[in-house]
């Protein structure tokens, strides 16, 4: 009866030459006298197709040989086919060069993880200002707030999770990471694999997508009679909201705002606005393109220099001593630092962690040379923000607002630049002056099937989405 069941197996296998451009149609049955099993399948699929069938190990022939209940394929492409008889029974399969079918029940596969190499990341908010506040004036302000991003580790620990379920019978050993080559290596059975590649495949289209940042910090020096800051209620200008838009305040953006999220406003409109509040200048108008879930830092600014006293050397020449002191140059930044954390949400929302950091001289210290002796004293301004935005919207963060005294020189042309004399035709004061910094950002999706803008598209601003 067996030999009667492999004859219509035969004649229920409707195949031609070129297997892999036929379809498949037969049936199975298993009664009291006949059990037809996956193997009886393979060894006919084998002498029809003329294929050469190989059976790597133990598991994978028991698997095979166990018979088979009731199957009914009808047209169904060779691929289709295997998939059905081999892979629903969790064994893994390679058809090689379309002449040789290889089957096993366990299978080492590497994937490739295209991923910047590094142990550790800390994503810190912080900026390190130095001060002229300590002992020998140079202390220092650290203002910060971290967070820790362990890609490889994580990743080693999901992939094993991943690999551990309920059900399965074989329980893998430790996930192999090669970081330098980018490579993870896994051994386990057909479903283990599939789930693994599955979790890397949506892993790596979350992480390549990369995000363009459109800054621009702008300054307003108030009017002499402006003293409380912008009057943003007065903001309407080509102002309209878009809904689906968030901000991290309970309070209506238009009427007392440190920032605006998600609105669509034009920069023509908001400088025309700006222009009523005071003098305006654009300060930078910096871009930078970063991957999903990297820090992007700009910093808009100067280096201060300065020199301070380390310690005194002493020495002795015919009896004398002689004690000098010792410097060393030291530096701080000044100006401002803004820090900005993108995260892409399955939505194409875009999520924000924000941080500027504003830093400026109030006093220096200067020795009779009128060179920097000291680390000059630092008033720094910090806003910490998260927030949720629409692709291509923009935000608005205000209330960044410093006073800073200069000095100003009044004198008659060219007899006020007389050596000596010219101090009877010159006056100097101080003036005090208060200004507010605006930045205007604008995150933007980049597209990984359509690659990175052009810097013409990035300039003239044509939508790249």
């Amino acid at each position: 009866m067996r030999l009667l069941l492999l004859l219509l197996l035969i004649g229920g296998l409707h195949l031609h030459a070129g297997c892999q451009s036929k379809y498949f149609s037969f049936k199975v049955k298993n009664t009291k006298h006949a059990h037809g099993t996956i193997m009886n399948v393979l060894e006919n699929l084998s002498k029809t197709c003329k294929l050469n069938l190989i059976l790597t190990d133990a598991k994978s022939r028991d698997i095979v040989s166990k018979p088979v209940s009731y199957m009914n394929i009808q047209d169904v492409s060779l691929d289709e086919l295997l998939e059905l008889i081999l892979g629903e029974n969790n064994l893994n399969y390679e058809l090689i060069n379309n002449r040789t079918l290889k089957i096993s029940y366990l299978k080492t596969k590497s994937f490739y993880i295209d991923y910047v190499n590094f142990t550790k990341r800390t994503s810190s908010d912080s900026k390190k200002i130095a001060t002229g506040n300590g002992d020998e004036g140079n202390g220092d302000l650290s203002i910060s707030s971290q967070s820790d991003f362990r890609f490889w580790d994580n990743l080693q620990k999901e992939v094993q999770n991943i690999l551990h379920r309920d059900g399965d019978n074989y329980t893998p050993g430790e996930t192999t990471i090669n970081r330098e080559a980018g490579l993870l290596t896994v051994t386990g059975t057909k479903k283990q694999l599939d789930r693994v590649s599955r979790y890397i495949a949506r892993m790596m289209q979350r992480l390549h997508k990369q995000i363009l940042i459109d800054a621009k910090v702008i300054e307003v020096t108030y009017d002499g009679g402006q003293t409380t800051g912008i009057d943003w209620s007065k903001f309407q200008a080509d102002l309209q909201s878009h809904g689906g838009a968030s901000t991290s305040k309970g309070i209506h953006p238009l009427v007392n705002a440190n920032y605006l999220v998600g609105y669509n406003f034009t920069m023509e409109g908001l400088l025309n606005f700006l222009k009523t509040q005071g003098k305006v200048n654009v300060v930078s108008n910096p871009r930078i393109l970063t991957l999903n879930n990297q820090p992007a830092i700009i910093n808009v600014g100067e280096e201060k220099n300065y020199k301070f006293t380390t310690g005194t050397q002493t020495t002795t020449t015919n009896g004398t001593v002689l004690s000098e002191p010792q410097f060393e140059v030291g530096s701080t930044f000044v100006g401002v630092t803004l820090s900005i954390l993108p995260e892409v949400s399955q939505d194409n929302y875009i999520i924000l962690k924000i941080n500027p950091v504003v830093s400026e001289i109030t006093e220096r210290h200067l020795d009779e040379n009128g060179v920097p002796s000291l680390a000059p004293d630092i008033k720094v301004k910090q806003l910490s923000s998260i927030v949720k935005v629409k692709n291509d919207k923009k935000i608005l963060l205000g209330g960044l607002i410093q006073q800073r005294t200069e000095d100003q020189v009044n004198k008659i042309p060219l007899l006020g630049d007389i050596p000596i004399l010219g101090h009877a035709f010159r006056s100097k004061k101080k003036v005090k002056s208060k200004s507010e910094l605006i930045i205007v950002m604008t995150p933007k999706l980049i597209r990984g099937d359509e690659g990175t803008p052009s810097l013409e598209k990035l300039e003239k601003g044509i939508d790249y989405d």
